[in-house]
């Protein structure tokens, strides 16, 4: 009877512990398609602010113009204007700070399976579970060389859970927070083990690539799918 019952909880441990390891992939994609929804809301109103912010500060500018103009032809000396400095709102660090002078955070959109994900710097452990990183030392979105970026097929958000799908031809793109876009057009895809990293060789133009692993639910291989920028 004792041995009976040692069966039974060691069986119903291992149903528990089955159920836990089938729910976190679910868990963590839930988590995180929550998270990258408020951080694409965060990267739109902040674009909006920065050219808000820039044409205030034209518009400053201009007005600076006209008084300075009117003031000295109506003879009015030791007038000085002093523009407003407009503080935007930066996005919390626990997401990313959007920095215009930079390329990293970008946006990379890719409309034929719904991809809508903002690409943080580096591919460590860490860095791929806020969503697809950017290689380091790889060319940045329109430069020229090889922008290599890295995303889970599974888990966390599974942002490249589709781009096997992904035929010659279809488009990417890639925007920066300067509301650059930059289009790519992919031209092919292959399979390389882990370790292999023979195929991404730096070009003498804009290309890209994306990487995850393949098949589904296993890290065997990787999956590479190569595009080329087009204007």
């Amino acid at each position: 009877m004792k041995k009976n019952k040692t069966f039974l909880y060691i069986g119903i441990t291992l149903i528990v512990i089955g159920i836990c390891i089938l729910a976190y992939p679910i868990y963590t994609n839930f988590v995180m398609k929550r998270q990258e929804s408020q951080i694409l809301e965060a990267w739109e109103n902040q674009l909006n602010t920065e050219v808000g912010t820039t044409e205030q500060s034209q518009t400053n500018k201009d007005t600076a113009k006209e008084t300075k103009s009117s003031s000295e032809s109506s003879g009015i000396t030791g007038t000085t204007l002093q523009n407003e400095k407009t503080t935007t709102e930066t996005l919390s660090e626990e997401l990313f700070i959007l920095d215009p002078n930079k390329k990293v955070p970008f946006k990379i959109l890719i409309p034929k399976i719904g991809i809508e994900w903002v690409v943080h710097e580096g591919t460590s452990v860490a860095s791929l579970k806020r969503g697809p990183g950017h290689y380091v030392g790889t060319a940045l979105p329109g430069e020229v060389g090889l922008c290599v970026i890295s995303g889970h097929r599974t888990t966390y958000g599974a942002p490249f859970n589709k781009i096997d799908k992904l035929e010659i031809g279809d488009e990417i793109i890639l925007q920066t927070a300067k509301n650059e876009n930059f289009k790519y057009i992919v031209t092919g895809k292959t399979e390389v083990k882990p370790n292999d990293t023979s195929v991404l060789q730096q070009t003498n133009y804009p290309s890209l690539a994306l990487t995850t692993c393949t098949p589904k639910f296993y890290a065997t291989r990787r999956l590479i799918v190569f595009a080329n920028m087009v204007k």
